[in-house]
């Protein structure tokens, strides 16, 4: 027996806030909207027989069952995963995550969706609302549940680090577009959603209701490449990070002067930079408006760092 228990701790959906307990003397738990399930979840995202969580080799797996919108664990669709503590699943439009326990941690409370104590009933997610922070819930998560809940309407995404606020604008679940308010210039909304799955600190909320005024650009890529891009890049720029000084969004860079070479040797993409902030343009100024993406940004900027033809803290 594992001196461990794995609980399902609901972060949205109808069970929010409860837990489920996944006992190690039990071979398998079936999730799905069958009432026959042992965690029942009444909702038109989830199929019947949605998923299966089992142990094998002292360990404890969830298995898609075929479902027809597919288990996502971390923002990536799986077929079978290997639970952790800290894992985030999403089926339908519940989100969990794991954690880890000892079994005199795991309380004696109704275990949610348990079908002996509790009767399922359809789930109506049209006028519900979602809030939370991005330290509890990435972004990436959220996007991955409002998409299972076909959901219509305006995630705001506020940013604690740079007091900025994004916008997610959602047609059946479809993010068609986004914005960054007090960007220092016009963002390209594929930028925009990319730059918001980046945020470390901050808020969400969903606004149900339809924008008024339609965003003038959409999105053109689909969401499963921005959302595998985003976490590449990321961890690109977190890799470079380990090794010397990067720029954050809205740092002080400047030329050094006098410069140690002569700007015309540099490449054309490192010279328009050099020319941006020889006119007075700022570090985010260039980052939202430049067509390039920011991890190219940042590896540019930090290649004229080691030439030492700009400096910055």
């Amino acid at each position: 027996m594992s001196a461990e228990i794995h609980v399902l701790k609901f972060l949205t959906g109808k069970y929010k806030g409860e837990e489920f307990p996944l006992d190690p003397d039990k071979d398998h738990y079936v999730v799905g909207r069958s009432s026959d399930s042992d965690l029942v979840l009444a909702d038109d995202a989830v199929s019947r027989k949605h998923a299966r969580f089992f142990a094998e080799r002292q360990r404890v797996w969830v298995r898609d069952l075929g479902s027809r919108n597919g288990v996502h664990v971390n923002g990536s669709l799986v077929q079978r995963h290997c639970l952790r503590a800290g894992d985030r699943i999403s089926i339908g439009g519940s989100l969990m995550s794991v954690v880890v326990a000892k079994p005199s941690q795991v309380g004696a409370a109704p275990r949610a969706g348990e079908k002996k104590r509790r009767t399922p009933t359809t789930v109506d997610f049209s006028n519900r609302s979602m809030t939370g922070s991005i330290e509890e819930i990435p972004l990436v998560d959220v996007l991955q549940w409002l998409a299972a809940s076909r959901k219509t309407g305006t995630l705001n995404v506020r940013n604690l680090d740079t007091v900025q606020t994004g916008r997610v604008y959602l047609r059946d679940g479809y993010a068609f577009s986004a914005t960054i308010d007090k960007s220092a210039a016009a963002l390209l909304p594929e930028k925009a959603l990319m730059r918001m799955l980046a945020w470390k600190r901050g808020t969400f909320a969903l606004e149900n209701a339809a924008p008024e005024q339609a965003p003038a650009q959409e999105i053109r890529s689909a969401i499963e490449h921005i959302l595998m891009e985003s976490a590449r890049q990321q961890d690109e720029i977190l890799h470079l990070a380990e090794k010397t000084p990067v720029p954050t969004y809205g740092a002080e860079v400047s030329l050094v002067q006098p410069s140690p070479i002569r700007w015309h040797t540099l490449p054309p993409e490192q010279l328009d930079v050099v020319q941006d902030l020889a006119e007075g343009r700022t570090w985010s100024f260039i980052l939202d408006s430049s067509p390039q993406d920011d991890l190219a940004l940042t590896k540019l900027i930090v290649e004229l760092r080691k030439k030492r033809v700009v400096e910055y803290s």
